[in-house]
């Protein structure tokens, strides 16, 4: 999820890009639409560069983040009237959930969920790999389609299939359980080492290393290993 680098400082859109993953994650959780759901984060982020650039920072921003991205989903959802009534319901929940109740499980980490959860059985490996670094990496749809070697309408097209085959396969967007996690840990260590390799030696931009995606894919990597502590 590319946040547009002209529209704020350098503090606040390195912030987005931390926080965005997490609160897609919780999104994603309690709504079961991914494809709405980023594009709520997205709104509320564009929300949040325009706001914090004018009354500075919150002091909680990942709470801030996400309870707009919250309304955005419930108001996309109400527009959709019938049609849409059991996401309308799943919105009442939601926006009746104490703020606790949106948060990971104890000991979970919302982009290590949601790394998870975009490996979905019903993608191709190449296409969940590609939708993950989208969604949990950050990465834009040219850096992804740079570390596929392929164009990048081809790559925009890929993860656009990807989004819709999770929405029609009816299979719950959620964390996996430990067999599912273990079938899933190819597919999670690839999009981590593309991760790391887009931060060692970057694709794009003005600077030749993002320390911050390198430091991040080898802490996701080290929680997604120590969740096979039977294997690794």
């Amino acid at each position: 999820m590319a946040l547009s680098e002209q529209a704020s400082d350098p503090p606040i859109g390195h912030l987005l890009r931390e926080l965005a993953p997490h609160v897609l994650g919780i999104v994603a959780r309690r709504f079961a639409d991914f494809d709405a759901a980023e594009d709520a984060v997205q709104e509320a982020s564009i929300a949040a560069v325009i706001q914090w650039a004018l009354e500075g920072v919150p002091e909680n921003p990942r709470a801030w983040l996400t309870q707009v991205a919250l309304r955005k989903m419930t108001d996309h959802i109400r527009s959709e009237s019938a049609r849409r009534r059991r996401e309308m319901e799943l919105a009442g929940e939601a926006a009746r959930a104490p703020e606790a109740a949106l948060e990971a499980a104890p000991g979970e980490d919302d982009t290590l969920v949601l790394l998870f959860m975009c490996c979905h059985p019903a993608l191709t490996p190449a296409s969940a790999i590609a939708l993950t670094l989208r969604a949990a990496g950050g990465l834009s749809t040219a850096e992804i389609a740079h570390a596929f070697l392929v164009p990048e309408t081809t790559m925009a097209q890929r993860i656009s299939r990807a989004k819709q085959t999770i929405k029609e396969s009816g299979i719950p967007f959620q964390l996996p359980n430990a067999e599912e996690r273990a079938v899933r840990l190819r597919s999670v260590l690839h999009v981590l080492y593309l991760i790391f390799n887009e931060g060692y030696t970057a694709s794009s931009g003005s600077h030749l290393r993002r320390a911050d995606l390198s430091q991040e894919a080898i802490r996701l990597t080290r929680m997604a290993l120590r969740l096979q502590p039977e294997k690794y």
